[in-house]
């Protein structure tokens, strides 16, 4: 059976890479004209990667403390 400290950076991994995933489709679809934006393209492209960016940081965070809980409870019990 996994550990659960390794089973949190695994989700953590593919949480990332979805989120990745979805800017990546997002900028994508705005470059090529699929979604327009209210104003200026490369606005709406810095706001998209910094928000998106600022999340991927959030829960980086989030998941590094998790990880360092689990592993604080598996070396104790």
């Amino acid at each position: 059976m996994m550990a659960p400290s390794k089973r949190i950076l695994i989700l953590g991994i593919i949480i990332q890479a979805g989120l990745a995933g979805l800017a990546w489709f997002l900028v994508t679809q705005l470059r090529t004209g699929a979604m327009q934006p209210n104003g200026n393209l490369e606005d709406a492209v810095s706001t998209i990667l910094g928000t998106m960016g600022q999340v991927m940081g959030a829960l980086a965070g989030v998941l590094i403390v998790v990880w360092f809980v689990l592993r604080r409870k598996e070396r104790a019990g």
